[in-house]
């Protein structure tokens, strides 16, 4: 059988771009395939941050593969003399004796991360734009920021390209079949041959992956641009990334990145839907009624009315892990999805392990959460309390 490359990618948002950069800097042969191209906003990648954080709620298993994630995105940054990650700092904050609270402050301590934590006098002093309820705390993580996820993956793919890879936008794939001896990728008018290839479609893997739709719901998240009393409080200089766990709510926040509004999350499930070309990107004002009292209890200094509002995607597995592993019935096919919310600052390691997997490489890090799991309720994927 005569291929036309070594490895393929299906979707090249953050972890595609990812592995075809880890591949191609190898000098292994790729093939990649979009559905639009690199940097689009249209799946999970839109809204225009990403959070990168160290000091971890999730658990201690992630901070390894942060670490390693982090010296990823500077070599990314060295070899393309782009600026990516912008590592401004970010506070958590929440109730002292909490769970949320006690994760974060062991994956400070476990793994020396360069960390404070500071009283609620000491963030009322530092950041005045914060209010804590009695008996909170805040963790100052020096080693978090942001990355824009458009310019991100738009480097990380031109970088594969300048390296030797082939990439085709606005391909969308329609079928792949596999064969022990490799993998045919469809097109509507076209077809390609790879030995292994690294399904990264992102939600439409549920598509292209028999089966996947049962491991993973697509849920929709709304996010929000907002001005402010006093623009020179919320720059990143003296406005670092921010979540918390307050009053019942569990959002985050940006400074103004893009020079003229704060961008404010409400974390958790918007509402799950099964097909990712008919999301719902109209978001209701009664949502945001509902979001005005966490800005007058907790950040009185935004305007609590948003100038810009969007709805993006994102996908959920029972557990709340990704799956990042070899297909448990298919050795050349390598498959990447359900990033529960937390992977974007991952992608750069990420797709480095693809990569390994896809060339049977040994794999560095330990990955036992993210293999590909047993069927199971979807009780993990949070959904927003209606509070008004």
């Amino acid at each position: 059988m005569t291929f036309d490359a070594d490895v393929g990618v299906v979707g090249l948002g953050a972890m595609g771009s990812m592995t075809a950069w880890r591949l191609a800097k190898r000098g292994v042969s790729v093939l990649g395939w979009d559905r639009l191209a690199p940097g689009h906003d249209q799946s999970a990648s839109g809204g225009e941050s990403r959070i990168f954080r160290t000091a971890y709620k999730e658990g201690p298993a992630y901070v390894p593969l942060l670490i390693k994630s982090r010296h990823l995105w500077n070599e990314l940054e060295a070899d393309t003399g782009t600026l990516l990650l912008n590592l401004i700092g970010a506070i958590s904050m929440a109730q002292e004796d909490s769970d949320y609270m006690r994760n974060v402050i062991a994956s400070c301590r476990n793994f020396d991360l360069d960390h404070e934590i500071l009283s609620a006098s000491q963030v009322r002093e530092r950041y005045p734009v914060h209010t804590l309820d009695p008996g909170e705390v805040a963790v100052l993580d020096r080693w978090a920021g942001y990355v824009r996820p458009d310019r991100a993956n738009m480097v990380a793919a031109r970088q594969a390209e300048s390296l030797g890879a082939t990439l085709h936008r606005y391909t969308p794939i329609r079928d792949i079949e596999f064969s022990q001896h490799g993998a045919t990728v469809y097109s509507d008018t076209q077809e390609w041959r790879v030995r292994k290839l690294v399904l990264t479609a992102g939600p439409w893997t549920r598509r292209l992956l028999p089966g996947s739709e049962l491991n993973h719901k697509l849920v929709r998240i709304v996010l929000a641009w907002y001005r402010t009393e006093n623009d020179t409080l919320f720059q990143p200089d003296v406005f670092p990334i921010f979540m918390r766990l307050s009053g019942g709510l569990d959002f985050c926040g940006w400074p103004m990145i893009n020079g003229d509004s704060v961008k404010l999350g409400r974390n958790g499930s918007h509402g799950v839907f099964e097909d990712p070309d008919k999301l719902n990107r109209n978001v209701e004002s009664a949502w945001f009624i509902r979001w005005r009292r966490m800005i007058r209890d907790y950040l009185p200094g935004i305007i609590p009315d948003p100038v810009r509002v969007g709805a993006y995607m994102d996908s959920w597995t029972p557990s709340g892990n990704a799956v990042v592993d070899l297909h448990p019935d298919c050795s050349n096919l390598v498959t990447l999805y359900g990033f529960s919310g937390h992977g974007y600052k991952l992608s750069p390691i990420f797709g480095e392990i693809a990569a390994r997997l896809a060339l049977e490489e040994k794999v560095e890090q330990d990955i036992s959460i993210f293999r590909s799991p047993a069927l199971g309720p979807f009780d993990a994927i949070p959904n927003e309390t209606m509070v008004p």
